[in-house]
């Protein structure tokens, strides 16, 4: 009797201890269920770049987010004139019955306002999102983000005012244009190659002027047009009159020997922080391919800004007492035991002089890069206005500093064998916004007064601007 009552007992303990357990589970359970499907925080949503002016070629970039259980759908609208449109819309399926496959997302969304027939004026974006919360049947759509912007479909206004241009491949030539105060960067586009120009030069606002080229890699099929784009992106082009001059380039076999490798290589690549190589020919390879772009890279970042005035004064200065070892735009064969090993173009004029002759500035300007260049071993970059700058190369010594102000004539170092040099001499360019152009247009006052000058004096300029430029 007492060993049934104590079974009875001994079961009524365990059901009760099972019932609590159960209890516990089913609610630890539910709190778990409810935190991970019971979320409070709606998905976020935000713009990747500012949208107060839209224009023809927009996108809208927004970026999506639900940390916790993750997107099930977003979609983005747009209201203009009291008319709704659906840029986008997107559902993403469920990883699992606790969160979606996609926590975030990135749309990019092409606002076609012409094929979408939206007219210029006021426009509100609204961006909506769902996760995967259960909350989500009870809550109202409320937009993850709203705002305003202004659509501008019109670009700029642009006429081309200077009419003479002739450019030889290799050379530049000078515009003149007005456009609209609406626009926010102009300038003369050839292939590939963007060049700016420089507002304020006249007295007309308006009134812009810009240097350009058609590159050594390119040719007279080129068509050089003139451009103007507003804040909306609305682009403008304009064609306009040019005779583009073909040019035949030299073709040079360049010979290296052992003894120029073991020379040359160790020293250049500990220089540049490359790693040591074994084979000096890979390690030359390096050099005159990957450290010549490398060179070039930095170049393009020292002469991303120049004056908004003409500091050249007349014709540029070549090196004293100096004869070419090599011509712009020579277009070079390496050749190694009787193999080429390699082919690059040679940018600018190797001058060749007494040994650590003195370097002069080839014309007025300001010192923009002082200091080791790659390739072009220790060298010197001057700015000269408008975009044109002269380069000094395999210096072996330098004499000014960056900031300097110098004038035609100045000595800014001493000629060397720094960087890819076979021996001692000056590397000597002109280049235009970092691209190379044929440096004897500008050793020639009569180029720079007829390509130039001429077009400058042809509109009002205040004094500032017009000085030092014939």
């Amino acid at each position: 009797m007492r060993s049934a009552r104590h079974r009875e007992q001994r079961d009524g303990i365990w059901r009760r201890r099972f019932g609590v357990v159960t209890a516990l589970l089913l609610i630890g359970g539910t709190i778990v269920l409810l935190v991970t499907k019971l979320e409070w925080h709606r998905p976020t949503a935000e713009l990747l770049h500012p949208v107060d002016v839209l224009g023809r070629t927009s996108t809208i970039d927004v970026h999506i987010a639900d940390p916790q259980t993750g997107l099930s759908r977003s979609r983005v609208e747009i209201e203009s004139g009291g008319t709704k449109t659906v840029l986008a819309s997107e559902e993403y399926p469920a990883a699992s019955w606790r969160k979606s496959t996609v926590p975030e997302t990135t749309l990019s969304i092409p606002l076609q306002a012409i094929d979408r027939k939206i007219s210029e004026g006021p426009l509100t974006i609204r961006v909506f999102a769902e996760d995967y919360s259960w909350l989500r049947w009870f809550r109202g759509e409320k937009p993850a983000l709203e705002a305003q912007a202004t659509v501008d479909l019109t670009p700029p206004t642009l006429e081309v005012l200077s009419t003479e241009h002739n450019v030889k491949v290799g050379g530049v030539e000078f515009l003149v244009y007005k456009v609209s105060s609406d626009a926010v960067q102009s300038g003369v586009q050839v292939d590939k190659y963007f060049f700016p120009g420089t507002p304020a030069l006249f007295d007309d606002p308006g009134i812009v002027g810009a240097f350009f080229a058609v590159p050594q890699d390119l040719d007279t099929r080129v068509t050089p047009k003139a451009v103007a784009v507003d804040a909306a992106g609305n682009r403008r082009e304009v064609n306009f009159h040019t005779v583009v001059k073909p040019r035949k380039f030299a073709e040079k076999t360049m010979p290296l020997d052992d003894a120029f490798l073991e020379r040359k290589v160790p020293e250049l690549l500990a220089a540049n922080g490359a790693a040591p190589q074994a084979d000096l020919v890979q390690g030359y390879l390096f050099i005159n391919r990957t450290l010549r772009k490398q060179s070039e890279e930095r170049i393009k970042e020292a002469t991303r800004t120049s004056a908004k005035i003409p500091l050249w004064d007349g014709a540029f200065m070549r090196q004293p007492n100096s004869s070419p070892l090599s011509g712009f735009a020579d277009r070079r064969s390496y050749v190694y035991k009787g193999a080429t090993i390699d082919t690059q173009t040679h940018l600018g004029f190797d001058l060749a002089s007494l040994r650590q002759s003195p370097v002069t500035a080839a014309s007025n300007g300001s010192v923009v890069f002082a200091g080791p260049l790659g390739i072009y071993g220790d060298a010197v970059i001057i700015d000269h206005g408008l975009g044109i700058f002269s380069l000094y190369g395999h210096l072996s010594a330098i004499t000014t500093k960056v900031g300097a102000t110098v004038q035609r004539g100045d000595t800014i170092g001493r000629t060397g064998e720094t960087g890819l040099a076979g021996g001692d001499h000056l590397h000597f360019s002109v280049m235009l916004w970092g691209t190379h152009i044929d440096p004897v247009e500008w050793w020639d006052g009569k180029w720079i007064h007829d390509h130039v000058t001429a077009k400058l004096d042809a509109y009002p300029r205040s004094t500032a601007t017009a000085r030092r430029d014939s």
